[in-house]
């Protein structure tokens, strides 16, 4: 069964969702979670946005039996509706007016409705599971404590986030901690929907972790874009909002018993919102020490380890062939 065809069933349950709420809400819905007029998921923004739902479709095959991908395929629909959700608030909170080329749902239809429409898309989602005909009892209840469980992990690392961007300096091993439990928590999730399967496990937590890294050394280096008309995206503008991604908690790390280094960052960071020099700085004391090397070390490790777990799923499954760049995609 192709991607396309995981994304259909996925888009059929959102819409058997959201059939019966109001028009007006409606239309703020779909807009948010289509990217167009059709009733389709756009593949590039699933890909930006809700990457751990795109590498796990690559992993679900023919063999998994049709109760089990019936329980896959609500989890990841719920998953996408409450991701949805954050991505609204999250966009609002850090003030980007555009994304994926288009305005965002807060500077179309205001902060005040796109706050309402954000919190809907979290109800939405516990009941597109509850109300799934297609689960036994014990699945649905299976699937809301995971679910629940996920949702207040990432609400706690949403709240140590924000408590950590008004600290002038901070400790790496913390940083990191806050990153995995609000990025890697839904991997974690989605794991539990194979039914515990090792391999899918460890697979998935490892993609978490490669993606998280790669996410914010992206946007970290786009910041210094020379183009006057460019549009930063959300992690970007939380950037310049003092957010420490971990390639800014690298260089805290490495440089955390150098004094001069200590006072220069301390000063950043007791902006209000950091300036095009200070970015300049950071990408300065990044790209062109060994603190990038680290960095990428540390992204290569995680390739091995996943690549051997691919290994040896291909090894078991004779009709199973998956590479790291397809997952990575």
């Amino acid at each position: 069964m192709s991607t396309d065809k995981h994304l259909i069933n996925i888009a059929k349950k959102i819409e058997h969702t959201i059939k019966d709420i109001d028009p007006g809400l409606k239309n703020m819905i779909k807009y948010q979670i289509y990217d167009s007029s059709q009733t389709k998921i756009n593949k590039i923004n699933l890909e930006t946005n809700y990457h751990e739902i795109s590498s796990s479709l690559i992993l679900i095959n023919e063999n998994i039996n049709d109760n089990n991908y019936s329980k896959i395929i609500t989890g990841l629909s719920a998953l996408f509706l409450f991701k949805s959700g954050i991505i609204v608030h999250d966009e609002i909170g850090s003030g980007t007016p555009n994304s994926n080329g288009r305005d965002t749902l807060w500077w179309k239809w205001g902060p005040a409705q796109a706050i309402n429409a954000g919190d809907c898309l979290y109800s939405l989602s516990r009941l597109l599971i509850i109300n799934d005909d297609n689960l036994e009892a014990n699945q649905t209840l299976d699937i809301l404590k995971k679910f629940d469980n996920l949702n207040k992990n990432i609400f706690k690392s949403k709240f140590l986030e924000l408590q950590d961007s008004e600290q002038y300096k901070i400790d790496f091993d913390t940083t990191e901690n806050i990153y995995k439990l609000k990025e890697i928590e839904s991997y974690k999730f989605i794991s539990g929907l194979f039914d515990n399967d090792e391999n899918i496990s460890k697979t998935l937590n490892l993609l978490g972790e490669i993606n998280l890294y790669k996410m914010h050394e992206h946007a970290f280096k786009n910041l210094l874009s020379k183009d006057i008309n460019y549009q930063y995206t959300k992690l970007e503008n939380e950037i310049l909002n003092k957010k420490k991604v971990l390639p800014i908690a690298y260089i805290f790390n490495e440089y955390k018993n150098e004094l001069k280094y200590e006072k220069k960052m301390g000063t950043i960071y007791m902006k209000r919102m950091l300036e095009q020099e200070d970015i300049k700085f950071l990408h300065e004391t990044f790209y062109s020490t060994e603190v990038v090397k680290n960095y990428n070390k540390h992204i290569d490790n995680l390739k091995d380890e996943i690549n051997k777990i691919i290994n040896n799923i291909n090894q078991q499954e004779n009709n199973l062939t998956i590479n790291l760049d397809q997952l990575l995609q």
